[in-house]
């Protein structure tokens, strides 16, 4: 019997959390974890004209808040923000037309909490993508044993994932200004494949 993977809830999630979606069919959205700060938790990475640019999600928490009482900071209108910058890195990348409006009108729904924002924003690449993956929220914060796959502190925005530098290169669209960058989001790899996605990511499992 296959082992359940734990991973943690992702904004925009780097193309590595899709990989382990896709080697892992059962997955559990550990809900219940405290919220740590500077993480992928309310963050990604895109490739903008200068590089890479971190998008950051301003939101209220207190200490050692778990991450499904972790409230959205609306006040300085973050979102127009983070979709601006989305636009001015991929608006000219192969298939960003394709996918922008149907995305855009997730992303601009009125979401409370952080997992709320982004349980609807992975469902909905998954879903893009054609990820078949059986998603499970815990709102307990689950111990880690033996009988499950902890993918928790694996993926780290402070540092780099080790099996990414083995990652397969595509055609990225400031390329030639930075050279080729692992592990973006993935909506850098979503915008630039296409349809091809899938196969992509299927070759990291």
């Amino acid at each position: 019997m296959k082992k359940t993977a734990v991973l943690s809830s992702h904004y925009f999630p780097c193309i590595a959390y899709f990989a382990l979606l896709l080697k892992h069919p059962k997955v559990v959205l550990d809900f219940g974890e405290h919220y740590l700060k500077q993480s992928y938790r309310n963050r990604c990475k895109i490739y903008s004209s200068n590089g890479v640019l971190p998008l950051s999600i301003p939101v209220l928490k207190q200490s050692k808040t778990a991450v499904k009482d972790v409230v959205l900071d609306q006040r300085t209108g973050w979102r127009k923000l983070h979709w601006k910058s989305i636009c001015a890195a991929y608006n000219s990348s192969p298939f960003f037309e394709f996918y922008q409006d149907d995305l855009k009108a997730v992303f601009f729904k009125d979401y409370t909490s952080l997992a709320q924002l982004n349980t609807a924003l992975l469902e909905h690449l998954c879903k893009e993508i054609d990820v078949q993956v059986a998603l499970k929220i815990s709102h307990e914060y689950l111990t880690p044993s033996d009988q499950v796959y902890d993918y928790r502190q694996v993926l780290d925005a402070k540092k780099p994932y080790p099996e990414a530098e083995n990652y397969p290169r595509y055609i990225q669209i400031f390329e030639e200004k930075k050279g080729f960058i692992q592990n973006l989001s993935i909506l850098d790899l979503l915008f630039h494949e296409g349809p091809e996605t899938l196969n992509y990511l299927k070759r990291l499992v």
